[in-house]
């Protein structure tokens, strides 16, 4: 599928794009996590939209790979994402989200003022249970969970030119992806999840899915349990051998679950 940029912007010193791919049906929008890409979102978003009704929009976000994260001091992942769903050339139909960016899109869901959309679908997101206190432990174990994740990533993004280089090496890049994020990636993210606990999501009435991977922490076990509690609209899978990237890693599978809950929303019209 052939995918081009349709809109681009500015805000707050901050530049926001939208890529669009084939189709002519509602908009499904693809928001990718931190230190990642839209161009992640194309094998799974073409699996998925393959003979379907939904027409592909993949958001390019400030948290993308290689980005400063200045906005950090200024505004919110929610507030980001409102801005560039603006960039649409159509009304968002449902939301799909990975990691950092589900938990905006489900920022996004709790707001009063949310747009109107059809359902979302949350992969790999995180949810602090209200029990769950904010302590130097909570600090120390989500830094250490941050840190997995962006060598998950960079090993993903290297291929099989990862799994052929020594492991020395490849940990070297990895602690170079680590210095360039910085502290301020970080702070995104532990601000993201800390205040998941505080979202209203009894007030969203929006069909959910929610899909992680057993081996992936940010929802294991309690977690996933507390967040459907908080969330009565929101339903959730865990893929007994996914990881944090099982929608890059169990592409067919995943996009199969997500194919399956997509058939059971109303098609929005289109205006």
């Amino acid at each position: 599928m052939t995918w081009y940029p349709v809109g681009e912007t500015e805000y707050d010193g901050e530049r926001l794009a939208v890529h669009r791919g084939a189709g002519g049906g509602p908009a499904l929008v693809f928001v990718h996590g931190l230190e990642d890409s839209w161009q992640t979102w194309r094998p799974f978003a073409n699996e998925l939209t393959a003979g379907s009704r939904w027409t592909p929009y993949a958001l390019d976000l400030p948290w993308r790979a290689g980005a400063d994260y200045g906005w950090v001091h200024r505004t919110g992942p929610s507030v980001l994402l409102r801005r560039a769903l603006e960039l649409l050339p159509q009304p968002p139909a449902v939301l799909v989200g990975h990691s950092f960016g589900a938990n905006g899109v489900l920022e996004l869901l709790a707001a009063t003022d949310r747009p109107p959309v059809a359902g979302a679908v949350l992969l790999a997101p995180y949810f602090r249970p209200s029990d769950d206190p904010v302590t130097w432990q909570l600090f120390e174990r989500e830094l250490a969970r941050f840190r997995g994740v962006i060598g998950e990533g960079v090993r993903r993004r290297m291929g099989e030119r990862g799994r052929t280089l020594p492991t020395d090496l490849v940990g070297t890049v990895v602690a170079k992806a680590l210095d360039r994020v910085g502290p301020l990636g970080f702070v995104a993210l532990l601000r993201q999840f800390v205040t998941t606990a505080d979202l209203d999501l009894s007030a969203v009435r929006e069909p959910t899915l929610v899909v992680s991977g057993a081996l992936d922490p940010a929802l294991a076990g309690p977690r996933a349990d507390a967040l459907l509690r908080a969330m009565p609209s929101a339903t959730a899978h865990t893929r007994p051998d996914g990881g944090h990237f099982c929608h890059l890693e169990q592409v067919t599978e995943v996009a199969g679950e997500v194919r399956r809950f997509l058939a059971t929303l109303p098609v929005p019209t289109l205006v």
